[in-house]
């Protein structure tokens, strides 16, 4: 086989499933089981499978029931049924049902064997099939760079993405370190599975364990259900955790518990559940000064830090600025359907961005292509449809301006906004676009006449 398939097995009959568990795990299987409908749903939606192999009949349950949750559920996971009840009428049942294949019992390990190849196959097919659309929807993050600086983690990145290896992506806010994190997770073994990302400034430290670990009914006022922890979610996957410079002190001991161990507690409960997980994380922090001030656990920081990537900023090189803007210029206009994205940008365009402090980043850039994306409905982008922090530096050799003439603030303004509201009718975006309130959009268009 060419990949680890996860396999769900779903039967009533305990000698089966035992028989069965040890010779998928023989072929090289990860293995769960269920002994019925709603225990097998209830272990897809903690992490899926690529296999369902359920029985025909269980007692009060039909496969046939499971296999068409599964398909409404987890479209991604292939069923096969199991029976001992051997027929064409139940094969056409578990077909039409949606079942990938049929499989008669008493079965040989060969047919097993056989049925796990094509299995694979199809799985293997699948994750390249995302693999590819990702790239091409987010695109490389080494596309359109020059700047020695940033060329110099490509090497780094090429050894270590297909290992297991855990990565500290260091940078200021910005830089791209969840895209960078998500073209280590494309490069590796564990592309097609998980990528789950984990911003831990988002969540309250008292949610933070929880949302994270996950929790079992009754663990505290209000956990009615068992609830899925970010790390379940990411089983087979990748866990990105960005700034983890702002984990609490219980985190950084239940994290530094799953580097050592790979096993997790969720809330509520002291059995350990082990995962197949790789970390990535992230932070703009210092770590090495926090585990001075004692904010940060020293042993966490170096099971983290077994390869550091920094990300230098924006600023730092500039020549990665074109690039990037003809990069990601391309990427949005394709995303609002022009077939044929124009990206030759006028050198008075490409000016104003190279001469800009770009405080907040690839980030920022991105943004302001997509802004020029909108505003320039098909044409070259022009110093015009970037914002006012960006116009001043091109402004006097923008070739869109009439010969001779620089025209006023006001003037640049009106055809700012018309040009806004051209392509985007509703006033709140277009108010977001612009920058300003839905308030002061109203009073600009009456000024202006506009619409």
């Amino acid at each position: 086989m060419r990949t680890r398939l996860d396999v769900l097995i779903v039967d009533d009959d305990p000698a089966i499933v035992a028989t069965l568990a040890v010779g998928l795990k023989t072929l090289g299987c990860n293995v769960r089981t269920a002994t019925g409908v709603k225990e097998a749903l209830a272990a897809l939606d903690g992490h899926p499978a690529d296999l369902v192999l359920t029985d025909m009949r269980m007692e009060g349950e039909s496969g046939i029931d499971l296999i068409r949750e599964v398909r409404a559920r987890h479209p991604h996971a292939l069923c096969v049924v199991m029976t001992a009840f051997a027929s064409f009428d139940n094969a056409v049942s578990s077909i039409k049902a949606g079942a990938f294949d049929y499989l008669p019992k008493p079965f040989s390990m060969e047919q097993l064997e056989h049925l796990l190849a094509k299995v694979a196959t199809i799985v293997d097919l699948r994750r390249e099939n995302e693999r590819l659309r990702a790239g091409l929807v987010e695109g490389d993050w080494f596309e359109g760079l020059s700047a020695p600086s940033a060329l110099a983690l490509q090497p780094l990145i090429e050894r270590i993405a297909p290992t297991e290896a855990t990565v500290l992506l260091t940078g200021e806010t910005g830089t791209g370190k969840t895209a960078l994190a998500r073209s280590i997770h494309r490069r590796s073994a564990r592309a097609g599975r998980p990528f789950v990302e984990v911003v831990c400034t988002a969540l309250a430290e008292s949610l933070f364990e929880s949302e994270v670990f996950g929790h079992v009914r009754g663990a505290f006022t209000g956990a009615v259900r068992d609830h899925v922890g970010k790390f379940e979610a990411a089983h087979g996957g990748t866990l990105f955790l960005d700034e983890i410079g702002e984990l609490s002190a219980v985190a950084q001991s239940k994290l530094l518990r799953f580097l050592e161990d790979r096993v997790i507690e969720r809330v509520g409960d002291n059995t350990p559940l082990r995962l197949d997980v790789r970390i990535i994380a992230a932070t703009n922090r210092d770590l090495i000064q926090m585990c001075r001030d004692g904010s940060f656990r020293e042993d966490l920081y170096y099971r983290l830090n077994v390869f550091e990537c920094r990300i230098p900023p924006l600023r730092e090189r500039p020549e990665d600025v074109p690039g990037l803007a003809v990069r990601f210029f391309r990427a949005a206009t394709l995303r609002l359907g022009e077939a044929s994205p124009v990206v030759e940008m006028p050198a008075a365009f490409l000016h104003a961005l190279q001469t800009h402090s770009w405080p907040g980043n690839v980030r920022e850039l991105r943004n302001v292509m997509e802004r020029a994306a909108l505003l320039a409905l098909g044409r070259a982008p022009t110093v015009s449809d970037l914002p006012s922090s960006l116009q001043s530096s091109g402004i006097t050799k923008d070739s869109s301006m009439d010969e001779g003439r620089i025209p006023t603030l006001r003037e640049m303004e009106e055809e700012h906004i018309r040009r806004v509201l051209a392509v985007e009718p509703n006033q709140a975006r277009a108010a977001e676009i612009l920058g300003i309130t839905t308030v002061t959009l109203w009073r600009k268009r009456k000024e202006y006449k506009v619409g």
